[in-house]
């Protein structure tokens, strides 16, 4: 594992406090902070159990069930004394190290906005002043000082007494979750909007330690990584990874998360609200770390040879709807069976294909996760899927892909902690570490490179008023744009965002950007006549007005996309109605070979030859053929035929270099070219 100067300068501290025979059970420091010793000893790390139901809220709080990576519960020891921290360390001691820290609160409260690295720093601080080696915990270290003898949920027993758990005001929380789940207390619209964060309010454990449920989560010293069955002496994690282990679950999250087997990451660099640490004083474990683990079946034995060039399919093609998302069933982690949704696709410099989704029980639960599938240059299908990237209880939102065409494949995500982009240049054989690269905010849809080079993110603006992110350097950097004023969402209106959320971006010959997006809530379609919000920026992006499309609105699990083809037209793909009304479906007007129309419904693909001043070819998106059952995201079936598509999906979409154009919804996968596109098909039968 590597260690910084600072830890391995632990092992050589002096030992005076520890190695004294007559060790006093608690000690205090200069800086006022309080520390028990604990003797060596051994328990079960983990929790095995039922896998957790994440279905439902209603079982937010039911704390017998395990998550995943808590088992296999493994019989751990710990060999050496320690002592450790009574309380987390509070704002008046780190202000000790950091005289001009400007964070809200007493000097008796839990310090947050603390990175692991800065945790390190102030331990590195710490030893060096008092000359005692002073460190983060372990990750077994933490869980040993949490139960302190007991083997329950919790160290209070099998269920957290209401008072431990500490809240603030979360309208988002409140507005998803507190009318099915029941949990919160009733006077909810009473809490406070910061958590008092004050250490030692409630009972210690048997330890002496207080406020290891809830408060704040802890910093560990560990890389995370999966438990592996045998019992381990001293283990100190893996030896290298994306995300430092947090533990002891925070304030304004369910109790479940609040375990003494929980375990949660977050990347080092990682700052919130959230996130605090408490110390040991004890030597640094000289345990071996365990290695990497092996690599996802995505990642596995991925050629690096580049495709032949040339080889294209001039006639009309089409293949579809082939599955995608292969999730066995009853899986509760790392894949999850009950929902699968919000894809992308990519294709690799070596000419395979790569999809990514998120899969979890409830999409606003931390288990969320992101999967992956790959298609192999040659084959067929698609592989089973298999894990990408998993912030351990983070809901890691809004993947996407985007290949430069070169030799990069950039992946983007929604974290805790913000935005993170990952790169790689061995076609997803090995992934850069996560990096954050701007505050929370959903990324709204594709990437999208202007002629002139810029790399271009829409977003959702979770971050008030901003439509897009820029990078001007390939992606190695990246600005939010300035958001002045409000937008006027109406048409004919002018403002500083996009209109609607999950747009579609595209470059036009004159350099303006076009935007095609969707709005969820009836009374702001209704400001677009119930069709599609467009809108179009003439300086960047930094100023947009609106419009109406001419295609119709989509809602709830719909998302479109758009996309310049390499012939040079603009395609739009998007839906003949909203999901959500789907049994009043009104469809549109398609054009059949023998020159007569049809109404179709689903899924359809349009094409401009304009720069999208209008849509001159328009086509369901379909094989044809007899009426027959197909299944779409999730456990949803949709009828497949001539006038009939899939009724929903987030859509995302690529174009590879023999030009074949990738199309996938949250479960299927579309290949079809633009000489299939301009065909008309056979008149429907009658």
């Amino acid at each position: 594992m590597k260690r910084s100067c600072c830890l391995a300068a632990l092992l050589l501290a002096p030992m005076t406090v520890l190695q004294a025979a007559d060790a006093p059970t608690a000690i205090s420091n200069s800086l006022g902070m309080k520390l028990v010793r604990i003797e060596p000893g051994n328990f079960l790390l983990g929790q095995d159990g039922p896998p957790a139901d994440y279905q439902t809220v209603k079982h937010a709080d039911k704390c017998d069930d395990a998550d995943w990576d808590e088992r296999p519960a493994h019989r751990v020891r710990i060999t050496v004394a320690l002592y450790v921290g009574v309380t987390e360390v509070t704002i008046g001691q780190y202000r000790q190290f950091k005289s001009a820290l400007k964070i809200s609160g007493a000097d008796d409260e839990a310090v947050t906005g603390v990175s692991w690295n800065d945790a390190v720093k102030f331990c590195e601080w710490l030893a060096a002043k008092e000359g005692q080696p002073y460190r983060l915990p372990t990750e077994a270290e933490w869980e040993f000082a949490c139960r302190a003898g007991t083997t329950t949920c919790f160290h209070t027993g099998d269920k957290l007494p209401d008072d431990f758990q500490k809240w603030k005001i979360n309208d988002k929380l409140i507005k998803r979750f507190f009318s099915t789940a029941g949990k919160f207390p009733r006077d909810y619209r009473n809490w406070p909007a910061k958590a008092p964060l004050r250490v030692a309010q409630t009972p210690a454990n048997a330890f002496g330690v207080f406020d290891m449920h809830g408060n704040v989560e802890e910093w560990c010293l560990d890389w995370y990584g999966p438990y592996e069955a045998g019992e381990q002496v001293d283990p100190v994690g893996r030896v290298d990874g994306d995300f430092r282990v947090t533990r002891g679950g925070s304030h304004s999250v369910f109790n479940r998360l609040l375990r003494s087997a929980n375990r949660s990451g977050r990347l080092p660099e990682c700052v919130n609200d959230q996130i605090g640490f408490r110390v040991v004083l004890g030597a640094l474990p000289q345990t071996a770390p365990l290695p990497v683990p092996p690599p996802p079946l995505n990642a596995r034995e991925v050629s690096q040879r580049a495709p032949e060039k040339g080889r294209k399919i001039a006639a009309s093609f089409f293949s579809g709807p082939a599955p995608f998302v292969k999730v066995p069933p009853d899986l509760a982690g790392p894949l999850f069976s009950n929902h699968n949704h919000s894809p992308a696709i990519a294709e690799c410099p070596n000419g395979d294909l790569l999809a990514v989704w998120f899969s979890c029980g409830d999409e606003g639960g931390p288990e969320l996760t992101v999967l992956a599938s790959r298609l192999r240059r040659g084959t067929t299908a698609w592989e089973p899927a298999s894990p990408f990237w998993e912030g351990p209880d983070i809901n890691d939102h809004a993947p996407k892909l985007w290949f430069d065409g070169a030799r990069t494949l950039f992946f983007f995500a929604k974290s805790l902690a913000g935005d993170i982009v990952r790169t790689s240049t061995d076609s997803g054989a090995t992934w850069s570490k996560a990096k954050l690269f701007q505050p929370e905010a959903e990324i709204g849809n594709t990437p999208l490179r202007t002629r002139d080079g810029l790399l271009l993110l829409p977003l959702d603006g979770n971050k008030p008023g901003a439509s897009l992110n820029i990078s001007r350097d390939g992606g190695q950097t990246w600005q939010c744009l300035p958001a002045p004023g409000k937008p006027d969402f109406r048409i004919g209106g002018h403002g500083n965002r996009f209109a609607g959320i999950h747009n579609a971006l595209a470059e036009l010959a004159d350099g303006r950007l076009l935007a095609l997006g969707r709005f969820d809530l009836a009374s702001q379609q209704e400001l677009f006549n119930n069709r599609t919000p467009l809108s179009m920026s003439s300086d960047g992006g930094q100023t947009w007005t609106y419009s109406a499309s001419e295609f119709p609105a989509i809602s709830t699990v719909q998302r479109a996309v758009l996309l310049r083809l390499h012939e040079g037209a603009l395609l739009f793909c998007s839906f003949t109605d909203e999901q959500s009304k789907w049994k009043q479906r009104k469809g549109l007007k398609f054009k059949a070979a023998d020159g007569s129309e049809f109404t179709g419904y689903g899924l359809f693909a349009a094409l401009s030859y304009d720069d999208g001043q209008t849509w001159p070819v328009r086509r369901l998106v379909t094989p044809g053929g007899p009426e027959r059952s197909v299944a779409g995201v999730d456990k949803r079936e949709f009828i497949l035929g001539d006038t009939l598509a899939e009724p929903s999906g987030y859509l995302s979409i690529c174009q590879t270099r023999d030009d074949l154009i990738q199309l996938i919804s949250s479960k299927n996968h579309y290949v079809f070219n633009l000489a299939w596109l301009k065909a008309l098909p056979v008149a429907p039968a009658k």
